[in-house]
């Protein structure tokens, strides 16, 4: 499974490998992009979601209750995306993603004297509209370096809120279908001789609370669920 720090580290390294090799002066691609109000493309990312989970306080003594694991899994996501070019160096992006996100929720309780393991599977398909401010270098050469700040709204098609309840151990874990996460990124624009390629990696942090309280054996033990995701995202922009 690809980390979030080997992304990271490869970034760096491509950062260093680009200044070393933009010393000398090359022919330079789509010299008048920046001469453009606006750009149109899409976007293809692989992601890496979790979910960051708070338990309730009085469960942290409960004899029942022995841990609360989120593991992380990967996935998918795709859309068009559109940039509003305030200058060269800012530029406002928006879109529409579909994304793809699965997520397992670990539980270990104390049944009959013995530790019970149970995986929750928690599966998201989500319309992503993000909204973010884009802050780029001149260029240099053919390619820039870029940081972006900014928010997103999630709608979740695939929640299974309306599902009932059992009140047993086969009982499902429930988010809401809405989502608000903020966004914080940085990666690299190319500028090919056809269109700009973009490569970049950002962290989404889940603000409000998507817990359904329903009184399950998997909800109870829960104060709050926040949506944590990395996304390694290419961009394609003519």
């Amino acid at each position: 499974m690809v980390k979030a720090k080997h992304i990271l580290l490869f970034i760096i390294l491509m950062s260093i490998s680009l200044s070393s090799f933009s010393q000398r002066k090359r022919v330079l691609n789509l010299p008048n992009f920046d001469d453009r109000p606006y750009h149109w493309g899409f976007i293809l990312a692989y992601t890496q979601s979790s979910l960051h989970i708070t338990r309730e306080p009085v469960f942290d003594f409960s004899d029942s209750l022995f841990s609360i694991d989120p593991e992380s899994v990967g996935a998918f996501a795709v859309g068009p995306i559109g940039s509003l070019d305030l200058t060269k160096n800012i530029h406002i992006r928006t879109g529409i993603t579909l994304a793809f996100q699965d997520r397992n929720v670990n539980y270990a309780f104390w049944v009959d004297d013995t530790i019970s393991t149970y995986k929750k599977k928690v599966h998201s398909v989500y319309t992503e509209v993000p909204l973010t401010l884009k802050l780029r270098t001149d260029r240099i050469n053919n390619w820039a370096i870029y940081g972006t700040v900014g928010m997103k709204y999630g709608y979740d098609w695939a929640s299974q809120i309306n599902v009932q309840e059992k009140f047993n151990y086969d009982d499902i874990l429930k988010i809401k279908r809405h989502n608000i996460a903020y966004r914080v990124g940085g990666g690299f624009d190319f500028f090919l001789p056809y269109f700009k390629f973009g490569i970049d990696l950002k962290l989404d942090i889940g603000i409000n609370n998507i817990n359904v309280k329903n009184n399950t054996y998997f909800s109870n033990p829960i104060e709050q669920i926040r949506t944590q995701m990395w996304q390694l995202s290419f961009t394609f922009e003519g």
